[in-house]
């Protein structure tokens, strides 16, 4: 770690909010629940997709851009869900999660999981779309894993 990351990192580790979160005796308790439930809100769409595009007659005679439509907007929150707690979280303990292996992998793998999920929303009916499918599927379950890989390395 360079000398500017641990300038960087530790003005961040000062801040009101970051140190308001951290001392709390509930808050960060408060931000994983609602990270929980983004991820709920977003894997779920997530996997209701893929599983549809894994299929050539959809899921339940339910096209994917029918599904898509219909868990497009669930996805989104469930994402900024996520981004929001994910970020209060992080900054509470920037150190922690800044040298942690498990949650730079938990990032990549998020950033290629919401790639792929994004491309298979746009992808027309193919066998292209259901590998896409199969591979968002693997990285979500990838992200949720790597996630809680974080807390033991």
């Amino acid at each position: 770690m360079s000398l500017n990351h641990v300038i960087v990192l530790s003005a961040v580790m000062r801040t009101t909010l970051s140190t308001a979160i951290r001392q709390s005796t509930w808050a960060v308790m408060a931000l994983e629940a609602l990270h929980l439930v983004g991820l709920t809100l977003l894997g779920g769409p997530a996997v209701i997709v893929a599983l549809g595009a894994v299929r050539p007659a959809g899921l339940r005679g339910l096209s994917v851009s029918t599904l898509t439509a219909a868990l497009l907007p669930v996805l989104w929150i469930g994402l900024s869900l996520m981004a929001v707690s994910g970020t209060l979280i992080a900054i509470s303990m920037p150190f922690k999660y800044y040298a942690n292996s498990a949650f730079r992998w938990k990032m990549l793998l998020l950033l290629l999981a919401v790639t792929a999920t994004l491309a298979l929303l746009r992808a027309d009916w193919s066998m292209r779309q259901r590998g896409l499918a199969l591979t968002a599927l693997l990285l979500w379950f990838a992200v949720g894993f790597s996630g809680r890989l974080i807390g033991f390395l």
